[in-house]
């Protein structure tokens, strides 16, 4: 996503003054490996993860908690142990809509997602 991560970096810098309050969270999976590919992103702050997703799940957390104005975000432990609850429920929500995992669009799991959450709220 290089190309996508610099023209939002661009826009941020030369748009509107809309533009220029816009935030955004870089992930990779080594603290510097970015380096190797853009030097130009240099002083952002990259949130490495190691390629374990737990961990990326708790850096976007992290992230949420000092950019986001909401006094209270759960633990990546406890977003995490959601995650997985829906992901153990998603083959038979997929089954109610004669779907199977593997044939779900990113609409598909959006919507079961959804209603997963309303289901499960708390």
């Amino acid at each position: 996503m290089p190309l996508e991560l610099g023209l939002f970096l661009g826009c941020r810098r030369y748009g509107t003054p809309r533009d220029h309050r816009k935030v955004c969270l870089v992930l990779d999976r080594e603290q510097y490996r970015y380096q190797r590919f853009i030097s130009d992103i240099s002083g952002q702050d990259i949130a490495a993860h190691h390629g374990e997703p737990l961990r990326a799940v708790q850096r976007v957390r992290e992230w949420l908690k000092t950019s986001s104005r909401r006094k209270s975000i759960p633990g990546g432990a406890a977003v995490w142990q959601r995650f997985e609850a829906c992901q153990r429920d998603l083959p038979a929500m997929a089954g109610e809509e004669q779907l199977t995992v593997a044939e779900l669009t990113f609409a598909d799991r959006t919507q079961l997602t959804s209603r997963w959450l309303i289901a499960n709220a708390g």
